[in-house]
């Protein structure tokens, strides 16, 4: 690459991407007018409410006897700071909910024994408040009646209520106090606004450029792909970071801002000394920049695929999504930051920044969390290259597009859906998975299962009978030939073997993830042996396979190199079983079917093998002592190096002699 070229076109895309309205408004306005104006007016206006709320005279009414002794006591309440008015009303309950009075108290016995019920409204901001004063109230008039009996039995009141003294002493700094609560709200705040800082240039310079119709003129320039889109590349890079950067600033002030106030209120005791958060700030700029590298490149990734800025904007949600979940784990004091973590994208981040203001700092997983976003970085600008060196992903006829949107009068029938339509129904099934089969479950696992694979099924179906694609081609739903099956039953019983060692590496390397699915898989048991084995083997394997072997595969097929579509087929059927520990074994086994399924052009052969493979867990579960006597390796804890050897050699020749079978027989691929 020549650096001239390259500084030619960074000026080019700087300059374009500063023409854009919305950009400079992320950039500068947000950061530096809209956070700071937020924080203050959201200050002022809490001290105001707190203010009113306690100056507020609340209206109060009694039924019982005790009128006359509640009466003193809400009096005598005004030395504390409360303020009642006594109302008296015909019937309190319609007051109440007429909001005439905001609470009233109802005498009562209870065991023998006075008691006081505080009627109220939670959904009413003064009832709700007037019910906490009322109970505070009834609390110490208690403590004095506690006293008064205490004494009159002749005892000690001090010495029978509180027997042993308990003191607390926070020994933490004051800096390390407020940077622990500045962890948890910073690092949520600076990598979305990073996000939304590289999401626009990232737009504009990829389906903006689209849209406005000069990528084909700069493509005809004597420039390589790899010069145009490091180009793009660091203009996106480069807004994304003075974005947080100016968001950083900002929020630096507003936290300054806030540390002035509360020394005016308090004095000098709560000063800081902020030259200890230096050591922070200078690593927290370095992991700005590794972050933008990342984010930079996913970003452009998502657009690269839209032709026009409002198809655009509809892939980045997904991303912002995905980034704002990841982006909680610093919300989470449960969540720590390990040499595992240091590797997940996003949250390795948030978990950082939030160990560096708490003065935590850890030389070997810092340099881990910023070497994996820089290599995550490199592998999108890398896929990046291989989008902008696709004419079909570039110029295509909207084979990318989400076409369930449109009319159905205006689709033409035949052909596969298009990777838009697949990644719209994966994302929807995977919020339906989540979040319906996910409460059903509490109640209900057969129903839950069911209806995980009915959406599983029912969505791609939907959608390709609305977008008339063919629905034979779609699904594979096609004949085959005997030795397919033969193949594919052999590469099954390579990949059991195969999964069997990575399950034991991934269960070493994610413990707590083994421990978690040690503990649900009791709950695929479900009575007889024969409904186990139709709920847990069958019914999957003939949804899922329809899923991802045909409608996800065929798509993929269809625009992408035959690897790529297999690994990037398998590595969705990985996420979808939601478990760190299954993601591997669970690709492996994904891809050895997606290779048959390739091959042979039928869906029945990866049905099969996706049966036999459920059918084992479900014999194992059902019949251990069996499967342990006749494949005593199968069932073992954990697998030592012997075994591993074994496993691994059984697992290549069973997967060599099935991909010879499959690959080598002409009559595998689909009858006509």
């Amino acid at each position: 690459m020549k650096s001239k070229i390259i500084k030619s076109l960074y000026k080019k895309e700087i300059l374009d991407v500063l023409r854009d309205k919305k950009t400079v408004i992320m950039m500068l306005v947000i950061p530096l007018v809209l956070y700071p104006l937020l924080f203050v007016v959201g200050m002022q206006l809490m001290v105001r409410v707190s203010t009113g709320m306690a100056e507020h005279t609340y209206k109060v009414s009694v039924i019982g006897e005790d009128e006359a002794l509640l009466a003193d006591l809400m009096e005598s309440s005004a030395e504390e700071g409360d303020s009642f008015r006594l109302v008296a009303v015909d019937d309190p309950e319609a007051a109440l909910l007429a909001e005439e009075i905001d609470a009233y108290i109802m005498q009562t016995t209870v065991d023998g024994k006075k008691a006081y019920q505080i009627y109220y409204l939670s959904s009413v901001t003064n009832s709700g408040y007037a019910m906490d004063l009322l109970t505070n109230m009834l609390r110490r008039y208690s403590g004095v009646l506690t006293k008064e009996r205490i004494e009159a039995a002749g005892l000690d009141p001090e010495y029978i209520l509180q027997p042993i003294g308990i003191n607390s002493k926070d020994i933490s700094s004051k800096e390390a106090s407020a940077g622990s609560i500045l962890g948890m709200i910073l690092p949520f705040m600076l990598v979305v606004s990073l996000l939304l800082g590289t999401m626009y240039p990232a737009i504009d310079t990829t389906a903006g450029e689209r849209e406005r119709g000069t990528l084909e003129t700069i493509l005809t320039l004597p420039i390589s792909n790899n010069e145009l889109i490091f180009s793009k590349f660091l203009t996106v890079a480069t807004i994304g970071i003075v974005s947080a950067l100016l968001n950083i600033i900002a929020m630096c002030g507003v936290g300054v801002y806030m540390f002035h106030m509360v020394e005016q209120v308090n004095g000098a005791d709560t000063a800081f000394d902020m030259s200890r958060f230096l050591p922070a700030i200078l690593i927290g700029v370095l992991c700005v920049f590794a972050f933008a590298v990342f984010i930079s490149a996913m970003s452009m990734c998502f657009c690269a695929f839209a032709k026009s800025y409002k198809e655009a904007n509809n892939y980045m949600t997904p991303l912002m999504l995905i980034v704002m979940f990841a982006s909680f784990g610093s919300f989470l004091p449960n969540v720590t930051l390990t040499n595992h973590m240091a590797l997940v994208p996003v949250a390795n981040i948030c978990l950082l920044i939030r160990d560096l203001l708490a003065f935590k700092i850890n030389i070997g997983i810092t340099l881990i969390v910023l070497t994996s976003n820089v290599i995550y970085g490199v592998l999108a600008i890398l896929f990046l290259g291989k989008i902008y060196k696709s004419e079909a992903i570039l110029f295509g006829d909207g084979s990318t597009s989400v076409q369930i949107f449109e009319r159905r009068s205006n689709l033409k029938k035949g052909g596969v859906p298009t990777l838009g339509d697949v990644w719209l129904v994966l994302s929807v099934t995977a919020v339906a998975i989540i979040y319906i089969g996910g409460s059903i479950a509490l109640k209900h696992s057969v129903g839950s299962l069911i209806l995980t694979q009915f959406f599983i099924l029912s969505l791609p179906v939907a959608a390709v009978l609305y977008s008339k694609k063919d629905f034979a081609r779609t699904f594979r739903v096609k004949g085959c030939s005997w030795r397919a099956f033969v193949g594919g039953g052999i590469m099954i019983a390579g990949a059991i073997c195969l999964g069997v060692i990575v399950t034991a590496l991934a269960e070493k390397i994610f413990p707590e993830g083994a421990k978690m699915l040690q503990q649900t898989s009791g709950s695929l048991v479900f009575g007889s042996f024969f409904k186990t084995l139709l709920l847990v083997a069958i019914l999957p394997a003939v949804c899922e396979e329809l899923m991802f072997r045909g409608f996800v595969l065929s798509a993929f097929e269809a625009k992408l190199k035959p690897g790529v579509a297999i690994a990037l087929s398998s590595a969705i059927f990985g996420v979808y079983h939601m478990s760190i520990v299954r993601f591997f074994p669970t690709m492996l086994l994904g891809a050895i079917i997606c290779f048959v399924s390739y091959k042979t052009k039928s869906i029945f052969p990866g049905i099969m093998m996706h049966a036999m493979n459920n059918a084992l867990s479900v014999v194992a579960m059902f019949y251990p002592k069996a499967v342990c006597r006749i494949l005593p390796v199968l069932m073992k804890q954990t697998v030592n190096v012997r075994d591993g050897c074994i496993l691994l050699a059984a697992g290549m020749i069973l997967c060599i002699i099935g991909w010879r079978i499959v690959g080598l027989d002409k009559k595998a691929g689909c009858n006509s």
